[in-house]
């Protein structure tokens, strides 16, 4: 029957027409719903603009990538066809990926904290890794890095795949910083 259906919108110019508006307002309107709830979450966890705005751009690319193979598929472009873009397409994605890996790795680990929110800008925040331990507090968080700023107003900068793997302790507002007895000896 799925079969049959293709076969008769490939061969009627009006059904590809009406087909390709009916699949626009389905992924834009899906799109549309899925920034606003991005929004929302970003709005109900008292997130700065920007990092909303972030996620509402990484929802227009995915919605983009769906649209382009959606409107592919109605108007006929052939499996054969599409295989060779394709595979051209993810040959040098992956020669930019495997280039690019800890970029990647970064804009996933600002996508999961993002979302799980362990903390956010203006709290402070200490970051464990050994002799490189680092204390401030968060006053930007991007796709790429983290910025801390530390009491003497020196800026870090820490990838945000560093914040996923080393241990994160949120302090306390008010109170001073707790000591930390290995770098007191």
């Amino acid at each position: 029957m799925v079969e049959l259906l293709a076969e008769y919108v490939q061969q009627h110019t009006f059904m590809r027409i009406l087909s390709t508006v009916l699949a626009l307002i389905i992924l834009f309107g899906g799109a549309s719903l899925a920034r606003r709830l991005a929004r929302r979450f970003g709005e109900m966890r008292g997130y700065p603009l920007g990092r909303t705005f972030q996620v509402t751009v990484l929802i227009n690319v995915v919605t983009l990538f769906i649209v382009f193979f959606t409107l592919s598929g109605i108007w006929g472009f052939t499996g054969q066809g599409f295989m060779v873009v394709a595979s051209s397409f993810f040959a040098l994605v992956g020669i930019a990926l495997f280039a690019a890996w800890s970029i990647l790795s970064n804009v996933t680990a600002a996508f999961i904290l993002f979302f799980s929110s362990p903390y956010g800008v203006g709290d402070r925040i200490r970051v464990l890794d050994g002799d490189n331990t680092v204390t401030g507090r968060v006053r930007h968080m991007g796709l790429i890095y983290l910025t801390l700023e530390d009491p003497d107003g020196h800026r870090y900068t820490l990838p945000n795949n560093i914040l996923l793997q080393k241990t994160v302790i949120r302090l306390a507002n008010n109170r001073e910083l707790p000591i930390d007895k290995k770098h007191c000896r």
